[in-house]
């Protein structure tokens, strides 16, 4: 009787296993097509490498979420309206991006560069290691901030200025984040602010 739940439980796993990976393959060869827009047959293959590279190397991007839902059509429908999410976050991200460029161009060409950099402390309650990672990158993708270390959903970030991370300390842009993947909303995180490395 074990040993057929343990047959059971494999094929299950495998199915999903199997599901992840042909997942991101047509994502990512989709992806391909929308960056390049060629339809050779150069391309095509150069395509099917590519993605079929970056699935092996990163086959495990879709697994955990397939696992964490019970029905399996259910999970993939989950994760097209994370990537939708995603995609409607986008055009906020690159806007922030042009208005940290444009604050970030005032203070360095000021004569009297008036930069306050510190450093600064929050957790966030986001518990998708995907999650996590997006919010790092969008930050650093942010001129004026970049993210020096996350480790266990606690962030230490670097400021040009502390204005510049009003969206981190207002916790705008986390709840962005949250949402695209599906995570709860927060309050404005609790922030610890540093002005020099030995306090950190």
């Amino acid at each position: 009787m074990k040993e057929a739940v343990s047959k059971g439980s494999t094929a299950h796993s495998w199915r999903r296993r199997l599901v992840s990976v042909l997942l991101e393959f047509v994502i990512l060869y989709a992806f391909w097509f929308v960056l390049c827009f060629h339809f050779t047959p150069q391309f095509f293959l150069m395509g099917a490498a590519a993605a079929a590279l970056v699935t092996y190397l990163t086959n495990d991007l879709f697994y955990s979420s397939l696992q964490q839902g019970e029905n399996l059509r259910a999970a993939v429908g989950t994760i097209f309206l994370q990537i939708w999410r995603f995609i409607l976050y986008l055009p906020w991200l690159i806007w922030q991006i042009v208005l940290a460029n444009v604050q970030v161009a005032i203070l360095v060409l000021n004569p009297r560069m008036p930069i306050e950099p510190a450093f600064f402390l929050f957790s966030t309650g986001m518990k998708k290691n995907m999650a996590r990672v997006t919010l790092a990158n969008s930050i650093t993708l942010t001129p004026g901030t970049i993210t020096v270390d996350l480790e266990e959903g606690n962030y230490t970030i670097h400021t040009l200025k502390p204005p510049l991370a009003e969206g981190l300390v207002s916790g705008d842009m986390q709840n962005r984040v949250a949402r695209v993947y599906l995570e709860d909303a927060e309050k404005p995180p609790a922030v610890r602010w540093v002005y020099s490395l030995e306090d950190l």
